[in-house]
Parts: structure tokens; C-alpha cells; sequence
């Protein structure tokens, strides 16, 4: 997966429509967009791409989510008698700048990140991959721990995002910890990808196709912690395979990892 960095100029191009995506991403857990990627044509699906504001202060990221498609010609964006290259993607985070805070330039030209050029002219250009894990991080964090309305690591217990797993009819409730490549990749580092209740491993039982496929569990139910909770990917998250994430929401207050593995032991110990 690359990094790929889009641009929004508002003195170029007005999202009049932004609060209606902004709704979209926090009722369906994303908005699909499509995208000017300048002459970048090496872009694929599943990529990562975060949208930066330039133009007009405040200058910064606003959006951040995931390509699913190629570059793909269309008529130019200003009207102009000439084609451009444009992606679709899924935004499932989206900042109005006009409304609340947004991820600034002064923390972008801070650290390493300094080395990255947040300002530029054409739209797509990559994000240097060394770099990439740190954005990353400075993106969770600034989410985790600022008051934007559709936080999409703070929602509240109606808006949360469900899936179902296959095979059985329990609900189960996610965040975006699932699918936030920080949160995952540093959960995932510390305890590895098998399941930390039943111990089932995607890639011993399916190879090559079950390669790094975990779901990652968060430990307190999130629409009981607070408006400004940090979370902290390895003390907080844990990977577990998909049925039993569904049993460790299969009750309304939740049950912990350890209650789950007892009562595993205890009915194999029953058998």
C-alpha cells in the first residue's frame, strides 16, 4: 500500500457540499469522492490518501482515506476544452476547516515531516514512505485527542459502525481502530495476527490468502470513555479473529478477553 497526498485549493474549486459528505461519512462510516490525481497514473486501489486544504487558512489535512480505483481520464475540472486524471476514493474521515480544528501545516513542518512538501501545486503526488508511519501517527493522535463533531474514534453509541461476520447472526460493533493503519499496525507489531482468545490464525489455515487478515478488538467499549480519550494501541486494542469479536460483543456491557478464553477452557475442559 502507497501514501498519496491530494490537494484541495478553495480559491480554485468551492466544496459546497461538505457538510452533506461530512453526514454521509459519519451515518455510513465513509463518503465516496472523486478526485483530481494530477499526471500520477501509478496510483491503485487500496492505496492510502490523505486531502490537504491550501489557498485559504487554515492550511492542513482535512480528509483522510482510501483509493478504489485507478487513474482514470475525464473532462477537466475547470471546464477547460482538455482531459484530466481522476480517482474515486472513500473519505472516512472529513474536516470542514470553517468549523473545526484541522491537522495544521505548524504540526506538518514539525520533526521529520518537515522533510515532505504539504503545499503542492499538482494533486497526487507520493508521500515519501519513511515518512509514512509517523503521519500516521501524528493523524491518530490529533484525532484521538481533539474535539472535531464526527470523531470517527470518539462516536457515539448509536453512530458506531457495525459488520457482520460470516457464519453467525451476532452484531458486531467497530470503530475505526479496525481499519486506522496506525492503531493496527502497532497492535499488530506488539501481539502478532493470531487470535489473543482462540489463538486461530488466518495464515496457517488458509496460507497465502489469510496472509495479516485480523480484526483488531478494542478493550473498553468506546461510547463509555470521554470526549478526549487517547487511546493507546497496545494497551487498548488486541487482535481477534472474527467470531470471537462477535462474542466479546455478544452482551451489552461487553465481555473481556479473559472471560472469553475461561469459558473457552472451561468448555473444552467439559467435553
Amino acid at each position: 500500500m502507497n501514501t498519496y497526498l491530494f490537494v484541495w485549493n478553495p480559491k480554485r474549486w468551492t466544496w459546497d457540499d461538505i457538510e452533506d459528505d461530512i453526514q454521509q461519512v459519519d451515518i455510513d462510516g465513509k463518503c465516496g469522492v472523486r478526485w483530481s490525481c494530477g499526471n500520477t497514473k501509478s496510483i491503485a486501489p487500496g492505496d492510502r490518501m490523505f486531502l490537504v486544504k491550501v489557498g485559504t487558512e487554515p492550511k492542513g489535512i482535512v480528509a483522510a482515506g482510501f483509493v478504489t480505483t485507478h487513474p482514470f481520464p475525464d473532462k477537466h475540472w475547470n471546464g477547460e476544452n482538455k482531459e484530466a486524471f481522476y480517482i474515486q476514493a472513500d473519505l472516512e474521515v472529513l474536516l470542514n476547516p470553517e468549523e473545526e480544528p484541522i491537522l495544521t501545516l505548524d504540526i506538518l513542518k514539525t520533526s521529520r515531516l518537515a522533510s515532505q512538501n504539504w503545499t503542492p501545486q499538482a494533486s497526487g503526488i507520493s508521500i515519501r514512505p519513511e515518512l509514512v508511519d509517523e503521519l500516521e501517527a501524528v493523524w491518530f493522535d490529533f484525532l484521538a485527542t481533539t474535539k472535531v463533531r464526527h470523531n470517527p474514534f470518539i462516536p457515539i453509541k448509536d453512530q458506531l459502525q457495525k459488520t457482520y461476520t460470516e457464519g453467525t447472526p451476532n452484531q458486531v460493533t467497530l470503530t475505526k481502530y479496525e481499519r486506522n493503519p496506525f492503531a493496527r499496525k502497532a497492535c499488530i507489531e506488539h501481539y502478532g495476527v493470531s487470535c489473543t482468545v482462540c489463538g486461530f490464525n488466518f495464515e496457517q489455515v488458509y496460507g497465502d490468502l489469510g496472509i495479516d487478515f485480523i480484526h483488531v478488538h478494542h478493550l473498553t467499549q468506546v461510547a463509555k470513555v470521554g470526549k478526549r480519550y487517547a487511546v493507546d494501541p497496545i494497551n487498548d486494542l488486541r487482535p481477534v479473529c472474527p467470531n470471537c469479536h462477535a462474542m466479546l460483543h455478544k452482551r451489552n456491557e461487553g465481555v473481556s478477553v479473559e472471560i472469553l478464553k475461561s469459558l473457552m477452557l472451561t468448555k473444552k475442559q467439559s467435553a
